[in-house]
């Protein structure tokens, strides 16, 4: 790997081959092209995403705070990292972060994320296979909802297995209303337009493993996701909904619709896309 000129020195980067049955694997939104649109046609208004998500990450970052031990005893692991976003972030609780994706592509973006003082390894690798650890801090952002229905649940046992009694997982998703969890598979069409067209799970698992051109998306039942990561060993420790989209009356930026929809009980159960959640192994 070759570290962009002007890099800090400090790091220390290594590179782990974790598995050769992930060779042809390549995740649906290259570049994130999907996404990226949807996000331009559906918030309320400008710059509300990446503000939503900003405010999330700092509500967690505060319960890490709390929790973790000084960032130089911390052993992270990033669990479907993609292109390494939210590499950066992590790196602000543990120095010694692995970063692991079963798409090559993504994770050789993710190689490029340099950050003093910190050391990271990168493995090519799915959830199921991982080992190392034990972990103190895992990081697992919008993967679960691009897995086919049966793996949910290894995944959350697997990453319960590399994780250190009393060590916190950090799970991201595109949630559902309670009691409504859907399937869709999700384009691109005319340039500028998200078409999702609302399929059965089993259409869902079957697109993921025939791939193709469209995104398979899993608004996942946030009841459901607490229940299978309860039976995992996961004890859930906090809560957020964020992306709030619905539509609240007047949409622009005088209405605090993150805080309005996680202070009331029946907006949480059904508003939002995305949920974030803090989960410890007992």
């Amino acid at each position: 790997m070759v570290i962009p000129r002007g890099a800090p020195e400090k790091p220390r980067i290594r590179a782990i081959f974790a598995t050769v049955l992930t060779e042809g694997y390549r995740y649906p939104d290259a570049g994130d092209h999907v996404t990226g649109v949807f996000i331009r046609r559906h918030e309320p208004y400008d710059g509300y995403w990446t503000a939503s998500e900003d405010r999330a990450l700092g509500k967690v970052a505060e319960r890490l705070t709390e929790i973790l031990p000084p960032r130089e005893r911390v052993k992270a692991l990033d669990a479907g990292c993609g292109e390494g976003r939210l590499l950066p972030w992590l790196a602000r609780f543990s120095a010694d972060v692995t970063a692991a994706d079963p798409d090559p592509d993504r994770l050789a973006k993710a190689r490029e994320t340099v950050v003093e003082d910190t050391e990271f390894s990168f493995a090519v690798s799915p959830i199921t296979d991982l080992d190392g650890g034990p972990y103190d801090l895992v990081m697992c952002s919008h993967v679960i909802q691009h897995v086919p229905t049966p793996d949910v649940g290894p995944i959350l046992r697997r990453l319960a297995g590399i994780t250190a009694p009393g060590g916190v997982l950090v799970l991201a998703y595109s949630r559902s209303p309670i009691g409504q969890g859907t399937f869709s598979l999700d384009s691109v069409e005319a340039g500028d337009e998200v078409r999702s067209r609302r399929v059965s799970r089993e259409e869902f698992d079957q697109a993921l493993q025939d791939g193709g051109p469209a995104l398979p998306v899993r608004h996942l039942d946030p009841a459901e996701i607490a229940a299978d990561a309860a039976e995992a060993g996961w004890r859930t420790e906090w809560e957020w909904t964020y992306h709030v989209l619905d539509d609240l009356g007047p949409a622009d930026e005088h209405i605090d619709r993150d805080e309005l929809v996680n202070a009331s009980g029946p907006l949480r159960r059904h508003l939002g896309r995305d949920l974030i959640t803090v989960l410890r192994r007992p």
